[in-house]
């Protein structure tokens, strides 16, 4: 069992001048190291609607800028392609395509794209397996979303994962649907529940002052600032959100690249 860490929570926003470019300049630093090492992250919701996708995908834009053509992102779920709209560009492959070897990701601003599996053809986990074994081969970092971690196959993609992401507001039922999941985690395995990093979306939404609590010990925590150019249902552009959200997307990121502790 590894060692109790302290939990983090993402400070970057709050740094001024010359102090934050320095802190930034560290976190760049980091995600960029971090590609040594293929690194799997599964982005996972207790419940829907809390921002997983957009949030995966942001992150997946974050490292873009900094490891170009070395970030991957796949969406597990079958229904809407999300990422093709939050990601607009050539159309991506759906993941049976991609494990097939008969397509390659689309590529879309410095991150390679596999998109959600069709209604009529959900992804099973004998092919997500392959989907999440392939992608790092090629990729430094590789950002599967999974959605809510009820779905058949949340359990197969969580365990393939170096650091699993768990995704919430601070609204209380996603708190309670975001403790499940992470109580879930443990118990498919407690070296990789204690990996994980907790993003609450929507912070300070509405001008409201949100109590996002305190979690397990070993929990790393990102505060991700409520940004209108973070949308739910539209393209996201790395340049447009306001810099307290671009540093949280980064610092998130920097958690992504660094070393598990054992």
């Amino acid at each position: 069992m590894s060692e109790s860490v302290p939990p983090r929570r993402a400070m970057v926003s709050r740094a001024k001048g010359s102090a934050r470019v320095a802190h930034e300049q560290e976190l760049s630093t980091v995600v960029r190291q971090g590609q040594a090492s293929p690194r799997v992250a599964a982005f996972v919701a207790g419940k829907g609607g809390v921002g997983t996708t957009c949030t995966a995908a942001g992150v997946a834009l974050a490292l873009g800028t900094l490891v170009p053509r070395l970030v991957a992102t796949g969406d597990t779920p079958a229904g809407t392609p999300s990422l093709a709209r939050l990601l607009p560009g050539p159309p991506p492959p759906d993941p049976a395509s991609y494990a097939a070897g008969a397509v390659e990701p689309a590529q879309v601003s410095g991150v390679a794209i596999v998109d959600g599996a069709p209604w009529d053809t959900p992804l099973g986990r004998p092919t997500l397996a392959r989907v999440v074994a392939a992608l790092p081969l090629d990729f430094g970092y590789t950002l599967p979303d999974v959605g809510a971690a009820g779905s058949d196959i949340g359990p197969g993609a969580l365990a393939r994962s170096d650091r699993p992401v768990v995704v919430t507001t601070a609204a209380p039922d996603a708190v309670a649907a975001a403790e499940h999941t992470l109580d879930r985690l443990f118990k498919i395995d407690q070296s990789l529940a204690e990996s994980v990093v907790v993003a609450v979306t929507g912070v300070g939404r509405l001008g409201r002052r949100d109590r996002v609590g305190r979690w397990r010990p070993n929990e790393r925590v990102v505060q991700i600032p409520w940004d209108d150019a973070l949308p739910a249902a539209r393209a996201i552009d790395i340049d447009r959100p306001r810099r307290p959200t671009r540093a949280a997307l980064l610092e998130l990121a920097a958690c992504l690249a660094e070393e598990v502790p054992s």
